[in-house]
Order: structure tokens, then C-alpha cells, then sequence
């Protein structure tokens, strides 16, 4: 008897993993909006890396390296890239890059969800830009982190991005 009762439970596993990796695109990225809305609302994780006029956390197997100027910074974690962007004119309360995604997207707007407290303002948008591939955008005041990525884990992605951009500071 108790030996149908491990079948069952790993039939249950299976089907309840096959299920979680069959999420559509914008599933996850809803997904991915409510889990950069707990992010925002939260402690920000320690810093934990400084290069140029920056330190930051990032994530165990994310890596930074410096761009073309101080503002511009790529973050690598595997095969995925991303562009980290610092304004340090803009308050921690802009929406400058919110305007910019609104008016300026190149595709669809598949989610976007903006956040406010105390002296805040953040978002985080996923625009699909073509079969299969997505911008994941997370912002917070004059901070923004993005990336193209494939329809795979696009929530995970996006609550990372958040952690990220939530402990972005300039150093003088």
C-alpha cells in the first residue's frame, strides 16, 4: 500500500514540475511583476560588489564588468547578459525611464507594473520583441537593468533584476 502512495506522490511531482515549465510567456511574467512588487517592498539585500562608482548585490553566479563610460555597466550570470544603466542626476522618485518605456517601446507590452513608497518610484515591463524573446526591464529612480531573454524563467529573471536595482548606490 504505501508503495502506490510514492508512486502517486512522484506521479504529483512530475505532472506539478511539467506544469510549472509549461507556463506561458505572459503567465511568467505576471508572475515576475508580483515578485518584483515584494522585492520593492522589501529590505534590500547587502552589497556585496563595488566597481567604478557603483556598489550593488548581485545574485550567487552574476558578474559585473565595467561599459563604455561610468554610467553603463554589463552584469553576465551565464549565457544571459545584461545592460545596467546609472544616472546619478535623476532622484531615487524619477519616472523619467517609466516615460520612456511608455512612449518609446519597440514591441508589445506584455506586463509592466509601477511602484511607490516614501520618496520612491520603480517598475518593472516585459516587452516582447519578437517569437520567443523578451525585454525584461526593473527600474527604480535613475536605475535601470535590462536584458533580452528567451520565454524561460522570465519571473525568476525579474525578481532578480529588482534585488539588483534596489541596492544600486553611488559612491563618491
Amino acid at each position: 500500500m504505501s508503495r502506490k502512495w510514492i508512486q502517486a506522490a512522484i506521479l504529483i511531482a512530475i505532472v506539478a514540475v511539467l506544469t510549472a515549465c509549461s507556463q506561458s510567456a505572459e503567465e511568467q511574467a505576471l508572475a515576475g511583476m508580483e515578485n518584483a512588487e515584494t522585492v520593492f517592498g522589501s529590505e534590500p539585500k547587502e552589497v556585496n560588489k563595488s566597481i567604478g562608482h557603483i556598489e550593488l548585490y548581485l545574485p550567487a553566479g552574476y558578474s559585473i564588468e565595467k561599459g563604455i563610460d561610468d554610467l553603463n555597466y554589463t552584469i553576465l550570470n551565464g549565457k544571459d547578459s545584461y545592460i545596467l544603466f546609472v544616472n546619478e542626476n535623476e532622484t531615487s522618485d524619477s519616472q523619467l525611464h517609466y516615460d520612456i518605456f511608455k512612449s518609446e517601446s519597440t514591441g508589445e507590452i506584455v506586463q509592466e507594473k509601477t511602484f511607490q513608497s516614501e520618496g520612491l518610484f520603480g517598475f518593472a515591463g516585459v516587452v516582447e520583441q519578437s517569437e520567443e524573446k523578451y525585454e525584461l526591464i526593473a527600474n527604480l529612480g535613475g536605475v535601470k537593468l535590462s536584458t533580452i531573454s528567451e520565454d524561460k524563467k522570465l519571473d525568476i529573471k525579474i525578481q532578480e533584476m529588482m534585488e539588483i536595482v534596489k541596492t544600486v548606490n553611488v559612491i563618491e
